[in-house]
């Protein structure tokens, strides 16, 4: 996944009671915004690590999003 052409550009890391959701997939199509954003996936992960090093593999890093309940 992480070649370089198949990347998201929409890429958000939501936490909830310990656990990690990652949530994948597009904002723009054919240059246009698309709002609400396509979601192609989501997966969860044990730990915040886990799911950043996810998420660094499938989007450019300036386009992750991580919320934290705080």
């Amino acid at each position: 996944m992480g070649n370089g052409d198949n990347f998201y550009d929409y890429c958000e890391i939501l936490e909830d009671q310990g656990a990690y959701l990652v949530k994948f997939g597009y904002q723009s199509y054919s240059g246009k915004s698309v709002f609400p954003p396509v979601l192609i996936g989501d997966r969860i992960f044990s730990s915040e690590k886990k799911a950043l090093r996810y998420a660094k593999k499938i989007a450019v890093p300036k386009n992750i999003k991580l919320e934290k309940n705080n």
